[in-house]
Parts: structure tokens; C-alpha cells; sequence
């Protein structure tokens, strides 16, 4: 269900290829309303820049952390105004009839999750809050 957005989301990526030239570092942490580190996902971003889509992304890691990266992980994000959405790892089927739900929930696309960047010139810093499963 998410595959083909994520496919989007590289081929966008390689849009956003070429030098490291002007992009400004952006990290953030993804956590739930508690305070507690989401442990898994992808952050994903895109804005059009100079009339071209971009996109850039960052893995979230076990303590919640992610750096945003375009042509490579990490490498930044062109300044501009971005639109952002959260992609929860995949259930298997197994998982699934087991009864467990996704770590979160709402925010796989840009139009649910209403979370926006602005990149500018220097270190950048996103942190996202979002909903426990329900």
C-alpha cells in the first residue's frame, strides 16, 4: 500500500541528485505525545524548488533520531518550504493476525499529516510529535 508512494519518493529523490552544493543539514526526532522515541519509519519531504520537485528522506532510528538526505542519506535538504509525512513499517500478514497495528497511524501522506519544514540556511532542526496506535 505504501510501496508505490515510496517509489515515488525515490524516483523524486533522483531528481534531487547532482552536488552537495547548498543543502542545509536537517535532523529531528519523531516521538509520541508522551515523550517516548518512535522506534521505526521513514520521514519523507518534498517541495518544489526553482519550478523542479524535490524530495528528500531520512530513516528514523531506534532512539528517534533521522537526518534528511537527498542524492545520499544525510546529505540535506535544499532551502524552501517542504511538506512532510511519516511512513510506519509494514505489517507482515503474520503480525497482522496477530492483532498488532502499525506504531502510528495519520500521517502517510502530506495531506493527513499537515507537517511542514522550512529549510534555511544552516542546521535545521524538525521535531514531530505524533499519536499512539489506537
Amino acid at each position: 500500500m505504501y510501496r508505490p508512494r515510496l517509489i515515488l519518493m525515490i524516483g523524486l529523490l533522483a531528481l534531487a541528485g547532482g552536488c552537495n552544493s547548498g543543502r542545509q543539514t536537517v535532523t529531528g526526532k519523531v516521538t509520541y505525545e508522551d515523550g517516548a522515541p518512535v522506534t521505526a519509519g521513514t520521514v519523507v519531504a518534498e517541495a518544489t524548488i526553482d519550478g523542479k520537485m524535490v524530495g528528500i528522506q531520512g530513516n528514523i532510528e531506534s532512539d528517534g533520531t533521522f537526518r534528511m538526505g537527498g542524492a545520499t542519506p544525510g546529505d540535506g535538504a535544499l532551502p524552501g518550504s517542504y511538506r512532510v509525512m511519516i511512513i510506519a513499517p509494514s505489517l507482515s500478514d503474520f503480525e497482522k493476525g496477530q492483532g498488532k497495528k502499525p506504531a502510528f497511524g495519520g500521517y502517510d501522506s502530506f495531506e493527513k499529516s499537515g507537517i511542514t519544514l522550512e529549510v534555511k540556511p544552516g542546521k535545521n532542526e524538525l521535531p514531530i510529535k505524533v499519536q499512539h496506535p489506537k
